[in-house]
Parts: C-alpha cells; structure tokens; sequence
C-alpha cells in the first residue's frame, strides 16, 4: 500500500498500520522463542532437586523469570487481541530481558552437564534431556538402568538385588544382561552409591573386570581340550559370547 500513487490521502495511518505490524511480527518472533526456552526448562529449573542445588543463582533467576513470564501472560490472556497485545508499552523489551536471562540459565545448564560429560564420557551419546532425567534420578539406579542401553554397546540393563529386607530402589546389583539378553553375573556384587556419574564409571570398570574373569577362566579351561576333560562345542556353553 505504501508503494502506491494513492496512498496521500490515508498515508498516515498506513504507517502507523506499518509500525504496529512491523512490531507484531518483531515481538511474536521473541516470544515463541521465549516460550519454547520456558515450556523447556521450566521443569528442568523447578522441579529437578539436582539441578536446584548444583545451579542455586540460574535457579533464583529462573524463577523469577518463571514469575514475570507468567504474569505477562495472564495480562494477556485478559486482553487476548493481538495488535493489543504485541504493541503494548514495553512488552518487546520484557520479552527480549527474558530471552536474555533465560539464555543464561540454559548456558549455565549447558557448562554444567557438560562437566558432567567429562566424568563419564559415555553421557555424550545420550541426549541432554535424556542426562537431565539420568541426573534428576541420580539416587534411583532402577530409574537409571533404563538408559545403561544408550550409554553401553552391549549392556541392556542391570540384575538388581532384591528380597526382604532391601530397600526400593535397590542400590545393589549381582549381574548384567546383554541386548541379546544373555547373562552374565559379576565376580562380585555391585554397588551404584554417590554421584551417578561416579557410580558409573565404576559400573564400567565392573563390567571389564567381569568379562576380563570371564575370559581367563575360558582360556584356563580351553587348555584342556586337549586332554578330553570336555569338548569345544560343550566348552563355549559354559561363557558368555
């Protein structure tokens, strides 16, 4: 409309129709990004008691962004006209403060799951929601186990100890099972206490420990083929593949 030979008579509320547009599109751009940072760390920043003590300041400011953003929205919900509510005083800026504070906290998370990852190199083949829910679960190994599967090529899961007397979640482990789901119990029993990414690097140290158990008791015996104490097709039976 701007571009035509006709627009004198009314050129001025074209423009003012231009700003106001040129604002709804600046300002719904801002806060679809502030709302997909927010639906996306809300539950990470108030409801992961891990993260809450690791992260105190990100989580203080998290929370009152949390605060701000939802205020924001219930003022707009009571006046839900879009030019409205884009064009408000001051609201582009509020959205662009949250995009800035939240982009904070998520470097602040980021720095710290990958401190995380330094530890125990084999978070890096998970995702970081994935690690986010492996570390908010870091005192249940059973909640845990459910992601051994993307952390080792071959371990599927843990056999925990259970029975009278041993409280849920089980802390303690006596063996592993394969993708293929063989068996193979530990030369000794297994405990997953402290820090998750602690707990599992000595849950793979365990595991080469084992299969290392395994392999010289294989060698031992296989030198008796020869002797005819038992054959090789029973023989490979009696290990793990």
């Amino acid at each position: 409309m701007m571009s035509s030979k006709d627009v004198e008579e009314f050129k001025e509320r074209v423009m003012v129709w231009q700003k106001n547009l040129k604002t709804v599109d600046q300002v719904i751009t801002i806060w679809l990004k502030v709302q997909r940072q927010w639906q996306r760390l809300e539950p990470i920043f108030l409801a992961s008691d891990d993260i809450r003590a690791q992260l105190p300041d990100d989580t203080r400011r998290f929370e009152q962004i949390d605060a701000a953003f939802k205020e924001m929205m219930r003022e707009a919900r009571e006046d839900p006209g879009c030019v409205t509510a884009c064009t408000f005083e001051g609201r582009e800026e509020l959205l662009n403060n949250f995009f800035n504070e939240i982009e904070l906290c998520e470097k602040a998370l980021f720095a710290y799951l990958e401190e995380k990852k330094k530890i125990f190199a084999r978070f890096y083949f998970v995702s970081n929601q994935a690690l986010l829910d492996i570390l908010s679960n870091g005192n249940n190994p059973e909640k845990v186990d459910d992601y051994l599967g993307d952390c080792f090529d071959g371990m599927k899961c843990l056999e925990f100890v259970r029975g009278d007397g041993i409280p849920y979640p089980s802390k303690r482990a006596k063996g592993m099972w394969s993708k293929e789901n063989e068996y193979v119990p530990f030369f000794k029993e297994y405990q997953a206490v402290g820090a998750v990414e602690n707990y599992l690097c000595n849950l793979e140290a365990m595991m080469q420990d084992t299969l290392k158990d395994v392999l010289v008791n294989a060698k031992r015996t296989a030198d008796m083929w020869d002797m005819g104490e038992k054959k090789r097709h029973d023989w490979l039976e009696d290990y793990c593949a």
